[in-house]
């Protein structure tokens, strides 16, 4: 039997966060009304509030897991959080996000890595968020259009979810098939991206930029000092900022957004596997 539906997300900026908190509450909504319990809702940050360990989960609980794509790739601290994640046959929906450019090899990743810490994964989908680092990218995404596609995923996935869980008897629940999900393992490791974020003039130091990064990137005495080589642009900062302060400045920050907007400028639409 059901018994809990968990969100979790990877969400520097807070599109996938939106996303993915909408196809949790929509799928609990579903099962709920199908359970002769209360079934209980959670949703977790797991980059404003780290795991402190690993997480077990069980055949009465459904995941749901979303990732903000990097040029096409799950980034690197993200697929570490995956490793803490115990499935224990666990059925899970997994979800990325990204700003209307490609999201690449990363969706058949999410679908791999799962399997290997022992989830089933019976829904898959890639849906549109505002750029990251070019906010004017995609800047009004999700929109209404968005979101109703998204509870339609939702909806889809959580029929199905029911039907594979129909037996109280674990032994007797149909096993899922596999997904036919576009992409494959790449054999190379993330593209590092040549901007990253950097403090403007009403940067006050106060360090909030420093205790977000998911890879301790920016020093806690100085957060003007940024180590390029741990930084993977993924933005948190940015969101972070208390002054609006940090963000991607310079020429050749100037010279990439133009390029971006104009070679991505016709909508994509969301995609799904189920």
């Amino acid at each position: 039997m059901l018994k809990k539906v968990v969100g979790l997300y990877f969400s520097p900026s807070g599109g996938t966060a939106e996303i993915t908190k909408r196809i949790t509450e929509s799928i609990a909504e579903v099962v709920q009304v199908s359970s002769v319990e209360d079934v209980v809702c959670e949703c977790y940050d797991i980059i404003r509030k780290p795991l402190e360990e690993d997480m077990y989960f069980d055949e009465d609980t459904v995941v749901v897991l979303g990732i903000s794509v990097f040029t096409g790739r799950l980034p690197l601290p993200a697929i570490k959080l995956i490793n803490q994640l115990h499935g224990g046959g666990a059925m899970m929906v997994g979800v990325v996000c990204y700003g209307n450019t490609s999201y690449g090899d990363s969706l058949y990743e999410l679908y791999a890595f799962a399997g290997d810490q022992g989830f089933r994964t019976i829904a898959a989908g890639a849906f549109i968020t505002r750029h990251g680092m070019f906010e004017r990218l995609a800047q009004d995404r999700p929109d209404e259009n968005d979101y109703a596609m998204a509870r339609s995923f939702a909806d889809n996935a959580a029929g199905k979810i029911l039907r594979l869980s129909g037996s109280l008897v674990h032994g007797l629940r149909i096993e899922p098939a596999p997904l036919d999900i576009k992409g494959c393992m790449p054999s190379k490791g993330p593209v590092k991206m040549p901007l990253h974020p950097t403090p403007g003039k009403n940067c006050v130091l106060c360090g909030e930029c420093a205790r977000i990064c998911p890879v301790q990137a920016i020093s806690h005495d100085d957060p003007a000092k940024i180590n390029v080589k741990k930084c993977i642009s993924c933005t948190a900062c940015i969101k972070s900022c208390p002054n609006g302060s940090r963000g991607m400045y310079g020429p050749f920050a100037e010279a990439s957004r133009l390029a971006m907007e104009v070679m991505y400028r016709r909508r994509k639409e969301p995609e799904w596997f189920i």
